[in-house]
């Protein structure tokens, strides 16, 4: 249910995460003055460490780390698939034990906390029909990296809904059904200090499922125009005009909203009901955590991951370990087509792919011939890695396992 996370990272020396082989930190340099920027920064998997210079209101250095751990989890690629509790504890093992980053020294700056659905009619007819949450119009937003959704922006929180399938379907991803995705953004802390929560710990401990009251609550808070059961009302045109909604006073308005919701129900469809329904079900999904014994492994005890293990949209690259599912079936290395997509839909990860990838050589040379030097460099890493592995494990030697 967690997607973006911004946090302070205490309890950790700034050089450790410099001094780390996965992160390759950067100044910002103005290309007028030559000056340096007030902090550094390195992406890995999509998320981004900052290491802000000491000031006077700050004598120590600062470190914020931003981004996406659904994103994390799939090697920086998408947000589309199912991303339980416990491919979260997953992804925060992995930053322990990666960058020795602990939980409970994450102090949290903003949370996205969402769902993904299949929804019981078309994504793109149900976003043009949620017109209001609580007073405020929804709004259309275009980004590069999100692509199209609609939001309601509040002071503590906003309200985001998303058609994910388009989204990521355009990018060359493998998407049969549709994926409506219900997100609820928190943009300061206050909400979550009264549950108790300040840092990442606090909210693994408080639990994901207890956010799921919330979100039906915020789902419930938005007037959702069902054309179908307001087909041939007095109410038909009035309801489905933002405008009008906009213009009532607030008892107006909740005497109109809960007419609506009862106009609604006689619905037999009642598409707004059926999405409240397959969100509880979603979060009591993604919340449920089972182990099983697996005596081959040096954890005794492994978790089943909520995610399908043959999912065509977790391939990854043998290199750089990045999602490749927007290229061919077949592929195991980032080629072309990969390099393409992660330069329009996130620069941050091309830029260290080409930061680790690009000889010197060929920095002056245009965008084009650049991404065919990555490519060429990442197939001659995979060699160089099979020969040597080769070398130190003969094909042909028998090995331990098959000597009778």
């Amino acid at each position: 249910m967690i997607d973006f996370v911004k946090y302070d990272l205490l309890g950790i020396n700034p050089n450790t995460l410099e001094q780390n082989s996965l992160l390759d930190f950067h100044y910002k340099v103005n290309s007028k003055t030559g000056e340096l920027g007030k902090y550094k920064n390195a992406y890995f998997r999509g998320l981004e460490f900052r290491v802000y210079e000491s000031t006077t209101a700050h004598p120590e250095q600062r470190i914020t780390v931003e981004g996406s751990l659904h994103k994390y989890w799939n090697k920086g690629a998408h947000n589309f698939n199912d991303f339980g509790i416990v491919e979260v504890k997953e992804v925060l093992t992995d930053l322990k034990n990666k960058f020795f980053i602990e939980p409970k020294y994450c102090v949290l700056r903003q949370l996205e906390i969402g769902v993904n659905i299949k929804p019981p009619s078309k994504t793109k007819t149900i976003l043009k029909h949620c017109l209001i949450h609580k007073t405020d119009r929804f709004k259309w937003i275009d980004t590069k990296d999100e692509g199209n959704y609609i939001q309601a922006k509040h002071q503590r929180h906003i309200l985001k809904i998303y058609d994910k399938k388009t989204h990521y379907k355009n990018k060359g991803f493998k998407i049969q059904d549709e994926v409506l995705r219900i997100e609820l953004k928190y943009l300061k802390m206050h909400e979550l200090k009264q549950k108790g929560i300040k840092t990442l710990d606090d909210l693994i401990n408080f639990g994901l499922i207890n956010f799921k009251p919330e979100l039906l609550k915020q789902w419930q808070n938005v007037i959702f125009y069902d054309f179908k059961a307001l087909k041939g009302t007095k109410y038909e045109h009035q309801y489905s005009n933002p405008n009008y909604w906009e213009n009532l006073n607030y008892e107006s308005l909740k005497y109109h909203r809960n007419n609506l919701n009862r106009l609604i129900e006689t619905n037999p469809e009642n598409i707004k009901f059926k999405i409240a329904e397959l969100v509880k079900e979603k979060a009591d999904f993604l919340n449920t955590e089972t182990t099983e014994i697996n005596p081959l492994s040096i954890r005794l005890k492994t978790v089943v991951s909520t995610s399908i293990k043959s999912d065509p949209n977790r391939q990854f690259c043998k290199v750089t370990g990045l999602n490749i599912s927007m290229q061919k079936k077949d592929s195991f290395l980032l080629s072309h087509t990969g390099l393409k997509y992660y330069y329009k839909t996130d620069k941050k990860v091309f830029n260290e792919v080409k930061r680790k990838q690009l000889s010197r050589l060929w920095k002056n040379a245009d965008h084009k011939t650049q991404i065919i030097e990555i490519a060429h460099n990442i197939r001659n890493s995979y060699n160089n890695q099979k020969l040597k592995q080769e070398r130190l494990y003969n094909p042909s030697q028998k090995t331990l396992f098959e000597i009778n």
